[in-house]
């Protein structure tokens, strides 16, 4: 009972054992939640140790009641993305807590406290190391596994940062995407698609194709150029790097299928592309949260069983987009994905504000059954 009438303190992250602790949280706290998929504890802290060690600005911390370790959080400078969109903005993330108000606000007193340090004047989250994993809290399909790069969260998350204070930023989405007949047939081209459809068909020199896996770099490549450009109007996109893209993409189809990766040219130049991911999710638990000594035995006896795909990235350069070429890139997504010998489709990480991409997916059918929330308070609010 002391335990409970303690004063909440909050710590840096600086010793192997708060290093370990800030890690195990996750786990120890959503453990029971069978929707929950443990994190790989020896990767993230690994990363967490690189992060550290690096000379970009990063912070942890650990809330503490007595002995009990009860929240947590990260603090993130993203000098690209303050570059490109010129605001003075750190990010928080990492975020996990008890169901205590007293634990949330000081956990945001020490992540608004380094942001000043750092020149911020706001602070928004949550997100991770990475700008497209884990973003957002949950806030609506807490009875439904996470997709593969976004998190989990119980319903007091989102209802205790906005306790605290933070206003609602943007909204992160996850659609479920009809695919298969209940005989196991691909799904025919919904109504609202069809016109577009085969209007992009008609544009001269079209050609849309899956990877070829001995080009395999080259169509990563033109599909980069259309991702820089066809994201460039996305409200807070900070475009990947090229190096970073082909190694991301390939490791994905190398555990996938070129199939995965539709492209799209008009005269043999880049115009549009589709790229889906296998939901590595639904391996990932059986490793238990651990890589070593032998969980990496049974991710790998996972992913042959792995059904469902995630429907990641589609872009059209400008010029196309009244051409109806998203529609047949966004069809032709669900034609590699069967190809590939999935049977069930998602789209996650879209951003609500991005229109387009909400439109698009109504119109294949699809509906949100996941949606996380990004918040943001100034940083000298106290």
């Amino acid at each position: 009972m002391n335990s409970l009438r303690s004063p909440v303190l909050v710590d840096r992250v600086q010793a192997a054992s708060e290093l370990a602790a800030f890690v195990a949280l996750a786990a120890q706290l959503q453990g029971d939640d069978p929707c929950f998929v443990p994190p790989l504890e020896d990767v993230q802290a690994r990363r967490l140790r690189k992060a550290m060690a690096s000379s970009r600005r990063f912070a942890m911390f650990l809330a503490r009641r007595g002995r009990d370790v009860i929240g947590r959080i990260a603090v993130i400078e993203d000098k690209r993305h303050t570059d490109v969109h010129r605001e003075k903005v750190v990010f928080f993330g990492f975020f996990e807590t008890s169901d205590d108000s007293e634990v949330v606000g000081a956990l945001l007193d020490a992540a608004r406290t380094e942001a000043r340090a750092w020149g911020g004047e706001l602070l928004r989250g949550p997100r991770n190391l990475s700008r497209i994993a884990e973003i957002g809290v949950l806030v609506d399909g807490h009875d439904t596994p996470p997709p593969m790069l976004a998190g989990h969260a119980p319903p007091h998350y989102a209802r205790l940062l906005e306790g605290a204070g933070l206003t609602p930023h943007h909204d992160i989405l996850a659609w479920e995407v009809p695919l298969v007949l209940e005989s196991g047939e691909l799904r025919d081209v919904p109504e609202r698609m069809r016109h577009q459809i085969t209007r992009a068909r008609t544009l001269d020199g079209l050609e849309v194709r899956p990877a070829n896996w001995w080009r395999i770099v080259r169509d990563l490549r033109l599909a980069h150029t259309v991702f820089v450009e066809a994201f460039r109007d996305v409200p807070d996109n900070t475009p990947m790097p090229l190096s970073q893209w082909l190694k991301t993409g390939l490791v994905f189809l190398l555990l996938s299928s070129r199939h995965m990766l539709q492209i799209a040219t008009v005269h043999g130049k880049p115009a549009g592309f589709a790229l889906c991911f296998v939901d590595l999710n639904e391996a990932t638990v059986a490793m238990r949260g651990r890589l070593l000594p032998f969980g990496w035995l049974g991710f790998l006896r996972a992913v042959p069983q792995i059904r469902t795909a995630s429907f990641k990235l589609l872009g059209v350069l400008p010029e196309y987009r009244a051409s109806g070429l998203h529609m047949l890139m966004a069809y032709q997504a669900c034609v590699g994905t069967y190809a590939a010998g999935y049977v069930r489709l998602e789209a996650s990480l879209v951003d609500s504000r991005n229109r387009k991409m909400c439109r698009m997916l109504k119109d294949c059918d699809a509906e949100v059954y996941r949606r996380y929330r990004v918040f943001e308070g100034r940083v000298a609010d106290r």
